[in-house]
């Protein structure tokens, strides 16, 4: 038998216990460090998730100080200051402290509160005027939380959209865009309908809910087109007799005020306007053909037009050129922003409105925004008979109380390309077709083309709508 120590056996009890205490040591470390690493990163998402909030919130209070000024130019549109007049020369109200940087006035700060009267934080102001003739704003706002937190900014361009945000404005009277014609822009019937089977690549807005159609009673927007863009009706209409009104202004201030260049009425049947790049012809027109509304020949088969002074003149530093007659308008401007104007309105009536004919390219060397045209007739915008088969347009056409078209004088053209916008009061016509849909006056292929431009910078005193709003923005 063998024997068995006791003592052995306790010495080996004791060793077992001692063997699982370092396990349970690094155990206990490793749920501790656990414990901490879980600690640290719940406080480090709560900071996250924190300066997130205030970031959000910074911009919240950045879009705040834009919405802020929209509203505040609704209730007085000349003040670029906020309300701060400049201590030095009490007696202005319309002259702001020293500008913070370049045509640059503020900054100006504002509280932002909450429904309890808490502050939640700020937004500060930094605004810059439009230019001469402009309607845009641009309003630099840094929002900032109470306290510590982070700031951002919002750069927005802030007024009244012109006429020119619309590829086409008709105005009174229905429109039918019809198959295999394409519009690149926004597209706004007043007062009417339209019915699109071609293609509007932008938004298509109507004041009407129905109207009365050459088809029946029908929808304000409507059509088997494609619609690239919103359709909205019924919407709020445009004034157009406030179109005139603001033209009457333009009118004025060039004849009496010297805002630009005025033209008292020829004597004869009107003007020719040459553009070029740096200085503009012009001669006063002696016959033109009415059947055709071209320039009319001398025995020697020139131009019967005599130059007027010089006849070689430089743009007017205020871009506006008013003639109180009808004019011919081609050329191309570079690096110019012009608005030339045709109205008399010294003599009221139907037939004593103005005109303006195209008789060749009207052409930017610049497409990018540098270069701007605005073409605005008391009556219509007309392209002659004898203009080139592939003719282009740049401008901003508004025909106040009538068309923009080419008549059908049974002349055949190859294409009009028009860039920019066109607004008219009782219709357009590029394109005349016998009823079996073969044409037989006007152009074959029409491109309408907007200019995005015109929408936050269009030529010179270009009419504008009388709602101010956000144009643009962006994060600085």
């Amino acid at each position: 038998m063998i024997g068995i120590d006791p003592i052995k056996i306790r010495n080996r009890r004791r060793f077992r216990r001692g063997a699982y205490l370092p396990l349970i040591l690094l155990v206990s470390a490793l749920f501790l460090a656990y414990g901490v690493a879980l600690a640290k990163l719940s406080f480090s998402n709560t900071k996250i998730t924190d300066l997130h909030n205030k970031k959000i919130t910074s911009m919240s209070l950045a879009e705040a100080g834009v919405n802020y000024y929209v509203w505040h130019l609704a209730h007085n549109n000349s003040d670029y200051c906020d309300g701060v007049l400049d201590d030095a020369d009490p007696g202005n109200d319309s002259k702001c402290p020293a500008p913070a940087g370049p045509g640059e006035n503020g900054p100006f700060s504002r509280d932002y509160k909450d429904a309890e009267g808490r502050v939640l934080g700020t937004y500060t102001l930094h605004i810059t005027p439009p230019g001469s003739g402009g309607t845009v704003a641009t309003v630099r706002s840094t929002g900032k939380v109470a306290g510590f937190g982070p700031r951002r900014t919002i750069v927005a361009k802030v007024g009244k959209p012109s006429l020119a945000k619309y590829t086409l404005l008709v105005n009174g009277t229905q429109y039918w865009h019809q198959s295999g014609q394409r519009i690149n822009g926004n597209v706004f019937i007043n007062n009417s309908g339209i019915r699109n089977d071609g293609e509007i690549t932008g938004d298509t807005y109507s004041t009407e809910e129905t109207y009365d159609s050459w088809w029946g009673q029908s929808p304000g927007v409507w059509g088997e087109g494609i619609f690239g863009g919103i359709r909205e009706f019924p919407t709020t209409p445009i004034d157009f007799a406030d179109v005139d009104a603001k033209m009457a202004v333009i009118y004025g201030n060039a004849r009496d005020n010297g805002v630009g260049q005025y033209y008292d009425p020829s004597g004869e049947d009107g003007y020719h306007l040459v553009l070029r790049e740096n200085d503009y012809e012009l001669y006063v027109v002696n016959s033109s053909d009415n059947s055709t509304l071209d320039i009319g020949k001398q025995a020697d088969g020139l131009p019967d037009q005599s130059p007027l002074g010089v006849g070689v003149f430089n743009y007017p530093d205020q871009g506006v050129i008013v003639f109180s007659d009808d004019v011919w308008v081609e050329g191309q401007v570079r690096d110019k922003k012009l608005t030339i104007l045709a109205a008399d309105y010294n003599v009221r009536g139907a037939g004593r409105r103005k005109n303006i004919m195209i008789p060749a390219d009207i052409s930017y060397a610049y497409t990018d925004g540098r270069d701007k045209i605005g073409l605005l007739a008391q009556q219509n915008i007309l392209v002659t008979a004898g203009a080139d088969s592939d003719l282009e347009i740049n401008a901003a056409m508004i025909a106040q109380s009538g068309e923009i078209k080419i008549n059908p004088y049974g002349v055949i053209k190859e294409r009009i390309k028009i860039y920019g916008s066109m607004a008219h009061n009782t219709g357009m016509a590029w394109t005349y077709t016998s009823p079996m849909g073969e044409v037989v006056s006007g152009f074959r292929t029409v491109e309408l083309i907007i200019d995005n431009s015109n929408i936050t910078y269009p030529p010179p005193f270009f009419p504008v709508t009388d709602s101010y709003q956000i144009l643009s923005w962006r994060e600085e």
